[in-house]
């Protein structure tokens, strides 16, 4: 892992912090449905990486973002990369990366958020377009709401906004990202990852990644209900096997690298890697409500950063747990 030389400070433990002043819901939360219902589109075509309708997606995006009032981290919002697959072939993909300052004194030197979501889906297969509306549709949209509220209601610390591509093809952006990221690595306070976050078909949204720092989980937990919507802990245990999620999505080159992660999403169901993943068939009330509850527990982790270094609180030896563990992606 990597070090971190900022002090643990001690003035008050993140159980402790109050709900009180965060936002009460995400800023015009019925845009978020719009957004999802754009980016699941036939026009986007199921955003395959390199297709038309991943460019398509790209350019809303960036779009959505220059509209909220957001700018480019470092040169541009788009950062192409190169990646080979799995069988060899060589590759381009593009990140988009958009960059908020927090509010409080020295900013520009405190530990960051970084707030994430893949863009990418499978695209267009035997002739079915694959719409990934829950993935990951879903997951950019929430984040787009939260930046929306951020930039209104500013958080304490500098956030960086990443929609990754190539997920779907062995988290080849976020992997890029880390090996040439545009802060170090050392700055980043915490990872809040989404991926899969509107199909909660039995009203349960799980956050993956407290097994490695419990007192994430000692924060959020006041979470659970909020706007209906039933938060669970797990998915993040060495032992569960493909049931652990440690390595299924863009928070894994985080973890990798020292940084602590939530992961929030929901199991998987009848329409995962469908052409059937549409948004008709999310239900606004547990989106929405998800998407209020993300943006809460954004303002939280923000706020627990104050007086929690969150590195300090890893497990140690996770990392040399995963050394042989493949690649993967949800």
């Amino acid at each position: 892992m990597l070090k971190f030389a900022r002090k643990l400070k001690t003035l008050l433990p993140v159980a402790f912090l109050s709900l009180t002043h965060l936002p009460m819901q995400a800023a015009e939360p019925a845009q978020a449905m719009l957004d999802v219902s754009k980016l699941a589109s036939e026009e986007m075509a199921g955003r395959a990486t390199e297709s038309k309708g991943s460019a398509l997606a790209r350019d809303y995006i960036v779009s959505r973002l220059q509209q909220i009032g957001l700018a480019p981290c470092k040169d541009g919002f788009v950062h192409e990369f190169e990646f080979q697959t799995r069988q060899g072939v060589t590759r381009k993909g593009q990140n988009i990366l958009a960059c908020q300052s927090g509010s409080m004194a020295g900013h520009a030197t405190a530990p960051l958020v970084a707030i994430t979501a893949h863009y990418d889906h499978l695209g267009v297969r035997d002739g079915k377009i694959f719409y990934g509306a829950d993935d990951n549709a879903s997951g950019v949209a929430a984040v787009l709401a939260i930046a929306d509220t951020m930039q209104k209601q500013p958080p304490q610390h500098d956030v960086m906004y990443i929609l990754f591509d190539a997920e779907e093809l062995g988290l080849s952006g976020s992997h890029a990202f880390a090996a040439k990221p545009v802060v170090d690595l050392g700055r980043i306070g915490v990872n809040i990852n989404f991926d899969m976050i509107a199909r909660g078909d039995k009203g349960e949204l799980y956050a993956s990644g407290a097994y490695h720092t419990p007192a994430l989980k000692d924060l959020l937990l006041g979470l659970d209900g909020t706007q209906g919507v039933k938060l669970k802990f797990g998915h993040d245990r060495p032992e569960q096997g493909q049931d652990d999620w440690t390595r299924q999505s863009d928070h894994l080159p985080f973890f990798l690298a020292g940084v602590p992660h939530i992961y929030f999403g929901v199991e998987d169901h009848a329409d995962y890697h469908q052409p059937s993943d549409t948004a008709d068939k999310i239900n606004p009330q547990f989106y929405l409500g998800a998407v209020d509850l993300l943006t809460r527990a954004s303002y939280l982790l923000d706020q627990a950063m104050l007086t929690t270094d969150f590195r300090l609180k890893n497990k140690a030896g996770q990392t040399a747990a995963l050394e042989e563990a493949g690649k993967g992606s949800k």
